[in-house]
């Protein structure tokens, strides 16, 4: 699976055939990404998901949780209070 990581999110996110099938991965670990979203989406907070993988710091995490906020309000035409 070669992906193409946004602008954005290069140096925090990655993904390598290699490592966890190629799954989106935080840069230095084994966690991917879709557990954070996992976790998010049923009601965990952020400092859950750090609590239980350490490996990912919370600047990380951040940077994702907005990017994926970012652009689903997007995607779905939704403006965003500042």
């Amino acid at each position: 699976m070669d992906m193409q990581i946004p602008k954005q999110l290069e140096g925090i996110v990655d993904s390598d055939p290699e490592i966890v099938s190629g799954q989106l991965r935080f840069v230095g670990t084994r966690v991917m990404v879709s557990i954070l979203l996992d976790h998010l989406f049923y009601g965990a907070g952020l400092d859950e998901f750090l609590e239980g993988f350490p490996g990912v710091s919370r600047e990380q995490a951040e940077a994702v949780r907005d990017f994926v906020y970012q652009h689903t309000a997007n995607d779905l035409g939704i403006e965003l209070a500042s």
